[in-house]
């Protein structure tokens, strides 16, 4: 059989001997001769090739027979796994409202936002519509994440959601948890308490921008509002997992350091809790692109991973990319995302939008234009050539179709080298 290099090997470090080599596709890593490394790139061998290590070469992917279209693998891979059998588990995001008590500059929902909150009515449809969805594809794992708007702005509609849908997991077999994206205002100790205990709430997000001064500026917020959220951050760690997410602008990124020093100074090194660094994206923010911004990034995620296992007291350990077989979750047919009329879509990024809906708890999916053109996922030329595709796969869909004209980077070249030398080092 013939072989030739992989389109997916990328260099990380090289020398006069020797090349350190990644595979994107197989995830595989390899110190090689260079002389080696020179020929495989360069000729078509077979396996009669002197090398001791041929078949490891085959086995993690740096060669590949000439006649395997790898990005053409990845696709049906990809495809596979959208409309693969979902009784393991499926998931649905709730929005219950769309309003919300905080009006930060870089929020994606502002142009689609009304002030409705679920009907009881529309908390038995859906809940309707999950138990025959569970009874007729045999579902055994329901998931919920609740969504908004303030999500906690609607606890009631939670509450009274999650009284019905226990009596049918319960009936049905099924094993049920939730999580929640939420600014933290409202999450008391009181309703923390009874989230996780009564509701399945396992892990909540919550978002802090950095110190008062920014998080106040940033999201319109009030200093009391800011100690709230600490205060209740601390309390919600004895019932559940709290991720707080920063959102790091051009400008922000030493006072987010700060706020993490501080929210470990207040709760401790808590084993409930966590943090990481999100990139703000310009989805119509009052400030433009003076917020968001892509190539400085990369840099501050590796120093912020660093310093937040450092202030958590554990180990830093260099997280390499792996290849994806779907982008997301919301990306598989069988989830959902509900808003506070019932109405469904494919992501939490459409809610609102009326061309994006696809169906509804009443009647189920429609397979509308907006359906079949997110699945389709469709990349262009320069995402489907790029040697980091098997990560990212063309980046989030719905970023792409909205915001960045067919591309939507999730992490560049250098991010991936920078982490695979801390890896070399480390070795």
């Amino acid at each position: 059989m013939k072989y030739n290099a992989s389109d997916y090997n990328i260099i990380i470090e090289e020398n006069e001997d020797y090349v350190y080599l990644y595979n994107s596709f197989s995830g595989a890593f390899a110190k090689l001769e260079k002389e080696i490394y020179n020929s495989i790139a360069s000729t078509v061998i077979d396996d009669a090739y002197p090398c001791s290590y041929f078949n490891d070469l085959q086995e993690q992917g740096f060669i590949k027979p000439v006649d395997l279209d790898e990005y053409n693998k990845i696709i049906t891979t990809e495809r596979y796994a959208m409309y693969e059998d979902g009784r393991s588990g499926v998931s649905f995001v709730i929005a219950p409202t769309m309003s919300c008590n905080l009006s930060c500059k870089y929020c994606f929902e502002k142009k689609y936002i009304d002030n409705s909150f679920m009907s009881d009515n529309t908390v038995d449809a859906v809940v309707d519509y999950i138990d025959a969805r569970i009874k007729k594809e045999k579902i055994k794992r329901i998931s919920v994440s609740w969504f908004g708007g303030e999500p906690l702005l609607a606890y009631d509609v939670i509450v009274a959601f999650s009284k019905k849908i226990n009596s049918i997991i319960q009936k049905n077999d099924v094993t049920y948890s939730s999580s929640m994206i939420t600014n933290g205002i409202l999450l008391t100790e009181e309703k923390a308490e009874y989230l996780a205990k009564n509701c399945g709430l396992k892990k909540v997000q919550i978002t802090i921008d950095g110190t008062e001064s920014i998080y106040c500026q940033q999201k319109g917020a009030s200093a009391e509002q800011y100690k709230a959220v600490l205060n209740n951050i601390n309390n919600a760690l004895n019932y559940m997992k709290v991720a707080v997410r920063f959102n790091c602008g051009k400008n922000n990124y030493p006072d987010i350091i700060s706020a993490a020093e501080y929210i470990v100074s207040l709760c401790g090194q808590h084993k409930n809790l966590s943090f990481y660094l999100a990139k703000v994206a310009d989805y119509g923010c009052d400030d433009g692109n003076e917020l968001c911004f892509q190539e400085e990034f990369d840099e501050k995620v590796i120093n912020f991973n660093q310093v937040s296992c450092s202030l958590l007291g554990r180990e830093y350990k260099p997280t390499i990319p792996t290849r994806r077989k779907i982008f997301c979750g919301l990306f598989k047919l069988k989830n959902v995302v509900i808003d506070p009329n019932g109405k469904l879509y494919k992501c939490e990024h459409h809610l609102g939008r009326h061309d994006k809906v696809i169906g509804n708890v009443r009647q189920g999916i429609f397979y509308s234009a907006a359906t079949l053109k997110f699945i389709n996922n469709d990349v262009n030329e320069k995402c489907s050539k790029c040697k980091l595709f098997p990560l990212c796969l063309g980046g989030c869909p719905a970023q792409r179709e909205d915001l960045y004209s067919g591309e939507a980077c999730c992490f560049s070249l250098r991010y991936l080298q920078n982490l695979l030398q801390q890896k070399i080092k480390n070795n």
